[in-house]
């Protein structure tokens, strides 16, 4: 398959006068409108931001995926990431050794902020909920989380840039400073893919169309993989919708990717092997940043860190993530 990008002649935006150039951004802008609204079924938290808005480069030719945009400097970003698992979970340790199945939902729900060279992890939910026997939803309960390997974060904690190195505020105490230890080598890719850093590779100055497709793979990998990784994904262009007032280019994805020793905020480091079966990634129209991702996968994974218990898992996983994005720059 290949990717279709259109683009408008010079020559034809010489011919534009001023009053059509601008007739054509204002049908542009009432075009976004109308498919955002089409698309999202008139829900509040899914309205785009009007500010916002005016920001998006778009025209009956098409949408830039803009990535000239000065990166906010001061952000606040809740995350709220579930994974609905079907696994083989193998767990070992010194001691012991213990294969489970593994059926439920992990939800984990933070919150980051950014001011500068600053970043506060604030941990605010992490639940592991079983269907009951008989399947009804009532008598579904809550359990240990079976996948967490280390202690949990339950203090926020900030990590503070000095030159190229990261490390976290004394005041935070010892459990931080060991946190600090794991995750500064690879801090900054945690960043990227929290969406609190841009990512350092995004699409050309081309224009899409609803239907538009194009494969992510080799030198262009970081656009939607963060970290050491390897593998290819393909994207088609479905929709223009809003995520928490934020427009976005809504992407069917296709692919597979690996990684090794890929970090959480909680010192967690993951090996993986996903093969991602259909999904949806929201990205920015306005930054280089994924803000949703809705994928059935199945997956291969280890993780473990900090001495903890290493688990490694075989099975399906429906993977979502919701990023609630907002910039604090004036």
């Amino acid at each position: 398959m290949t990717a279709r990008f259109l683009t408008i002649p010079l020559l034809a935006l010489a011919l534009v006068s001023c009053d059509k150039a601008k007739k054509l951004a204002d049908k542009a802008t009432s075009t976004v409108k109308e498919q955002i609204a089409a698309q999202t079924g008139g829900k509040e938290s899914t309205k785009v931001d009007e500010a916002l808005q005016k920001l998006v480069d778009q025209t009956p030719e098409g949408v830039v995926f803009r990535k000239d945009l000065p990166f906010p400097t001061r952000l606040e970003i809740t995350t709220t990431r579930s994974r609905l698992m079907n696994c083989r979970l193998y767990q070992s340790s010194a001691i012991e050794k213990r294969v489970d199945t593994l059926k439920g939902t992990q939800l984990i729900v933070f919150k980051l902020e950014r001011s500068g060279d600053h970043v506060r992890y604030t941990r605010q939910q992490s639940d592991f909920t079983v269907p009951a026997a008989d399947g009804s939803d009532e008598e579904a309960k809550k359990i240990a989380n079976p996948l967490e390997q280390v202690a949990p974060v339950i203090k926020p904690v900030t990590f503070i840039k000095s030159g190229k190195k990261w490390d976290t505020a004394e005041s935070d105490g010892f459990h931080a400073a060991v946190l600090s230890k794991v995750l500064t080598p690879v801090l900054d890719e945690l960043l990227i893919e929290s969406a609190l850093a841009p990512r350092p590779l995004w699409f050309a100055k081309h224009r899409f169309k609803i239907g538009d497709e194009i494969d992510v793979a080799g030198d262009l990998l970081p656009m939607l993989l963060a970290g050491q990784g390897k593998g290819s994904f393909h994207l088609k262009l479905e929709a223009i919708e809003a995520v928490d007032g934020h427009p976005c280019g809504v992407f069917s994805v296709t692919g597979d990717f690996s990684r090794k020793q890929f970090p959480d905020f909680e010192g967690n480091l993951t090996d993986e092997d996903v093969s991602i079966q259909s999904g949806k990634l929201w990205l920015s129209l306005l930054y280089p940043i994924v803000l949703k991702e809705e994928l059935d996968t199945i997956q291969t994974f280890k993780s473990g860190g900090n001495g903890g218990l290493a688990g490694r898992g075989q099975g399906t996983i429906k993977h979502s993530v919701k990023r609630a994005w907002k910039s604090l720059d004036p």
